[in-house]
């Protein structure tokens, strides 16, 4: 995974905010000199990639990965890209429907709160993570949408970035409803593998599922939220993994660098 990742990086391809902060997170865990020009590199471009970015999940994810490198980074130009990366998702925030959009935009931006304005933009996209997940959640249904006056459930995508948004906003505010209620969205989004759906985004809800089962691993959390009784959260991840673990490795350094950030997430907690 990291000689595709560094491959992709000394190429120059365009990739996706995973292979950057897979090389990051790397970096941190390993022996960081091996990877230290390679990781100067991905930043560089990072800073390029998150300019002309027309996607909102895009420009979440560089977002997500210029707040991480903050930490080992000293590059004057990280922070105004922050800035201007916020403000262009807090933007479009009145007019998103598509909630995998808005949970990716919103989480990203709670995330950069470390850095920039804590307290207002906290609260700003909570009231919009809320205004996005409530509209649209079911009790016993999850998510859903309705089309021709039909209630469809949604998609993949958009649970598993509603759950990922709901965990990261628990973390910051200790509410358990948000927690509670991403662990029924990952119930719905799927806790086995899809062969209808991309490699990323399984990768991305193995991580939701290995979150939830930290949370588990707390007495203190399991003694004051309603949890699913019997789950094995990290099991589930366990699987969803092995089914995607050959596309992944044989597929983009984008797939092969959400498969690793997956991995990493399993395995930091096997005990």
């Amino acid at each position: 995974m990291t000689s595709r990742v560094l491959d992709a990086v000394a190429r120059e391809e365009r990739f996706d905010a995973a292979v950057a902060i897979f090389l990051l997170r790397h970096y941190l865990a390993a022996d960081g000199a091996a990877l230290q020009d390679a990781l100067g590199v991905a930043l560089a471009q990072a800073l390029e990639f998150i300019a002309t970015e027309p996607a909102v999940i895009g420009r979440a994810g560089w977002l997500t990965l210029l707040v991480d490198a903050t930490a080992v980074a000293e590059d004057e130009r990280i922070l105004p890209a922050v800035a201007d990366a916020i403000a262009g998702l807090r933007a479009e925030w009145p007019s998103q429907t598509r909630i995998d959009e808005a949970a990716a935009s919103v989480e990203a931006c709670l995330r950069a709160s470390e850095v920039v304005n804590p307290d207002e933009l906290v609260q700003e996209a909570i009231d919009q993570l809320e205004r996005v997940i409530g509209g649209s959640y079911r009790p016993g249904s999850g998510l859903v949408r309705e089309r021709g006056g039909v209630l469809l459930r949604c998609g993949l995508d958009d649970h598993v970035r509603g759950a990922s948004a709901l965990l990261t906003a628990f973390e910051l505010t200790g509410r358990l409803p948000y927690s509670m209620l991403a662990e029924e969205l990952a119930v719905f989004g799927g806790r086995e593998p899809s062969a209808d759906a991309g490699v990323a985004i399984q990768c991305d809800a193995a991580r939701v599922l290995c979150r939830i089962a930290a949370l588990h691993d707390d007495p203190a959390y399991r003694g004051a939220a309603v949890i699913a009784a019997g789950a094995d959260y990290r099991a589930d991840a366990a699987r969803i993994l092995a089914a995607v673990s050959d596309r992944a490795l044989a597929g983009s350094a984008s797939d092969a660098a959400a498969y690793g950030l997956a991995r990493r997430e399993l395995l930091q907690h096997v005990r």
